[in-house]
């Protein structure tokens, strides 16, 4: 253990209360030595959140962008705060925050996610605007494209817009937030492709398949394969991308498109259900749990 067997421990940081929260908190405290560590769920929508936070050795983020939609802003608010805490000079504490904090930055702003993998080399969609809906109102843009939140998730208050009639329609309902417009890539295999990285690495990689209105996610009915022939190559540049990142832990999409592979998203944060634990026969947060313990017990944190 760290610090010469001292007493330590270890705070998971959570806003919605996920199934995945607490099955990596009961993994963690069977994985890690029950005499020196103490795992402990830190709400990030109670007003002690930073305070508890700041009592920790080491905190991991469970704060999702798409917060933002479902009534948790607090927590991200709450989550720049700690930031500035974590960053701030004369602030006397040592604590590791897992993912490190360019990570949730990444998480919570999808530009600049998509400027640094552009940067490493990672091909990226174009992006044609970003903007209010107010502002994206008199925008002219090449169609098909795609119209999503610029701190979102979960397919959340997104768009696949074929025309400018759509788009409308699209933005009077919209909220009052950033979004950005990006370029379609057609998936052509039919399915995006979600990568997983635990400790800087691949661990699975899976099929998800394409809804009726030519968006990707569970709620819209989207089903899940295991992707057992990951391509060489996607997998290099999947970790390429983990390093550009920042991610520790996190996950990516990727289109196979026509002209080869895109990324689509980042996420520093990953979510889970039970029922796909089962399905792909591997338990993320549980490899979660044995790589946090193996940098613990080895030092790297």
């Amino acid at each position: 253990m760290m610090q010469g067997q001292e007493r330590m421990a270890i705070g998971i940081l959570y806003e919605s209360d996920e199934w995945s929260d607490h099955k990596l908190a009961s993994e963690l405290a069977r994985a890690v030595e029950p005499a020196n560590v103490e795992v402990v769920m830190i709400d990030m929508e109670r007003d002690d959140c930073i305070e508890r936070a700041l009592a920790c050795t080491v905190v991991i983020s469970r704060v999702f962008a798409s917060a933002a939609f479902r009534g948790h802003e607090a927590s991200l608010a709450h989550m720049d705060e700690l930031m500035a805490a974590l960053a701030d000079t004369d602030t006397d504490t040592d604590i590791v925050l897992l993912n490190p904090p360019c990570a949730h930055r990444y998480e919570i702003d999808k530009v600049a996610a998509a400027a640094a993998l552009a940067q490493a080399g990672i091909v990226v969609p174009r992006l044609y605007a970003q903007g209010t809906p107010a502002v994206l109102t008199d925008v002219r843009m090449p169609f098909p494209c795609i119209i999503k939140p610029l701190c979102g998730g979960r397919t959340t208050c997104t768009a696949l817009v074929q025309d400018a009639q759509q788009t409308t329609a699209f933005l009077k309902t919209a909220p009052d937030v950033v979004f950005l417009v990006q370029e379609y890539i057609e998936p052509v295999r039919g399915f995006i492709t979600r990568i997983e990285i635990v400790d800087g690495a691949v661990v699975l990689a899976v099929k998800r398949s394409i809804a009726e209105n030519g968006l990707s996610a569970y709620r819209f009915g989207s089903t899940y394969e295991a992707y057992k022939d990951l391509p060489d190559a996607l997998r290099r540049d999947a970790e390429r991308a983990a390093h550009a990142l920042g991610f520790v832990f996190g996950s990516f999409d990727v289109i196979e498109g026509p002209d080869g592979p895109v990324f689509i998203d980042a996420n520093s944060v990953s979510n889970v259900s039970e029922d796909c634990t089962e399905l792909f026969g591997m338990d993320l947060m549980q490899r979660y749990a044995q790589a946090i313990t193996a940098r613990v017990e080895q030092g790297r944190i």
